[in-house]
């Protein structure tokens, strides 16, 4: 009697912690994800910035677009950006950003109209 109730414990407890350690690695993933989605995140506010800052003070000024840019790198991640008008829409812009953190990517993609 004894020896079932040990070898049910030990199954209990393994099955526990194995349920324990999956849901750490999950979360784990998710914050990942979420770094990665905040380092894209970032180059579309760079590109905001870039857009709508004056070249006089270190924009590109209401006509600025990039193919794309070199990675910059923030802590522990890094973004690039590319800034585009669709041909025939000159107030339009499309900013893609593609954020990396670790073995994650996210891309973004902003659409909006100069007013």
């Amino acid at each position: 009697m004894t020896f079932v109730f040990m070898l049910t414990m030990a199954v209990m407890v393994t099955a526990f912690l194995d349920i324990s350690t999956n849901e750490t690695r999950e979360l784990k993933g998710r914050i990942e994800i979420g770094k990665t989605f905040w380092f894209a995140d970032a180059g579309i506010q760079k590109a905001e910035w870039m857009i709508i800052t004056p070249v006089i003070q270190g924009g590109g000024g209401f006509s600025y677009t990039t193919g794309g840019t070199s990675p910059e790198n923030l802590d522990e991640g890094s973004f690039t950006y590319s800034v585009t008008i669709p041909h025939g829409r000159p107030t339009h812009r499309v900013i893609t950003s593609t954020g990396t953190y670790l073995t994650h990517t996210y891309t973004v993609k902003q659409e909006f109209d100069l007013v």
